[in-house]
């Protein structure tokens, strides 16, 4: 009865941990904390009615994932990535994500390409309802729903982390330009041409989609930095 009970004391830990991290994810993601922002373990703990050790669990997780920086005896800082950082990142994606797809593609099925083509009406819901976290956590969804077919986990495991990393910053980009519609018409033209087994034509597709968002994006953060 004892090393029951013992085993069940971390995974409720665990358990809590995975929820913060869900949470603050969120926050990161919706832009509630600026970069730079420096996240208090007990303030956290406080506010969450926790104690530190779920709340440190939670932010190492952020930190794996690029979203924070972890400080020793105080907490976590926002990150937040420079331009070259981003124009880096953007590169890294397009190198990645060709190769992703080029190996997925003839390993799509019906069952995947409808798979795509749900998340792709959710998006349109999104579209339709300005809702721009939602598009913003389905974007990505649906990008890596074309890639899964390639069975490259650990390429797939890094673009997931470079799409955490830029996500919040994508989601100002879709506030603050047509990037919803471009992408809803990148997305669907993307999708038929893998259907249709069209390698070629689908990287191109997805080299002009990779790049425009780019492009947007740096030159919105450059007006904003007044650079």
């Amino acid at each position: 009865m004892e090393q029951a009970s013992s085993q069940r004391i971390p995974l409720k830990r665990q358990n809590l941990a995975s929820m913060l991290v869900d949470d603050l994810r969120k926050r990161l993601l919706c832009g509630e904390f600026s970069g730079g922002t420096l996240l208090r373990q007990e303030q956290l703990a406080q506010e969450y009615g926790v104690s530190r050790m779920p709340v440190r669990e939670a932010l190492r997780q952020l930190d794996s994932e690029g979203l924070v920086i972890m400080q020793a005896n105080r907490g976590a800082t926002v990150s937040e990535l420079s331009l070259a950082e981003i124009d880096e990142i953007f590169d890294l994606r397009a190198v990645l994500e060709l190769d992703l797809l080029e190996r997925a593609i003839p390993n799509m099925t019906q069952a995947s390409i409808d798979k795509s083509r749900r998340i792709l009406e959710e998006l349109d819901e999104a579209y339709a309802n300005r809702d721009i976290a939602r598009w913003g956590a389905l974007n990505g969804k649906f990008h890596m729903s074309l890639y899964e077919p390639s069975g490259r986990s650990i390429s797939l495991s890094l673009v997931n982390r470079i799409s955490l990393q830029v996500d919040r910053y994508l989601r100002l980009q879709i506030s603050r330009t047509e990037a919803m519609t471009d992408g809803a018409v990148e997305h669907k033209s993307m999708l038929d041409l893998c259907g249709q087994g069209k390698t070629a034509e689908a990287l191109a597709m997805l080299a002009t989609h990779i790049q425009r968002t780019k492009d947007q994006l740096i030159s919105i953060l450059s007006a904003r930095h007044g650079g």
